[in-house]
């Protein structure tokens, strides 16, 4: 689905289930970090090219949930007012802050191994 038709969608959800997607979309985002940082203890030595190829997918999925959430909170803004957005903002700031460091650690090492890999 892209961002036009997410949009669109969002904009039919009920409030309630409005507010409910950004919850939803963090908690997977948590679970393919969880998931990536698994995958890279299990094989440290990245000699599986599973696990190599589904972090790298995991990585380019959370980018893709990090946009939709984005989207999420501009139609909250606009079908709920100011106050919606300002709450919900919030709550994803925190969650941008406390997973922030364990993203950026692993898309550093996606970079180093892609650069390893070349």
């Amino acid at each position: 689905m892209n961002s036009e038709q997410l949009e669109k969608a969002l904009r039919d959800l009920p409030p309630q289930s409005l507010i409910t997607e950004i919850p939803e979309i963090q908690n997977a985002i948590a679970h393919l970090l969880t998931s990536n940082q698994e995958m890279r203890e299990f094989d440290p030595e990245k000699k599986d090219p599973d696990f190599t190829q589904a972090i790298k997918e995991n990585l380019e999925l959370i980018k893709r949930k990090e946009e939709q959430i984005d989207i999420t909170l501009k139609v909250i803004r606009e079908k709920l007012g100011e106050a919606a957005w300002r709450e919900m903002g919030s709550n994803v700031r925190e969650f941008r802050q406390i997973h922030s460091k364990q993203l950026e650690e692993q898309l550093q090492k996606q970079q180093e191994e892609e650069g390893i890999f070349l």
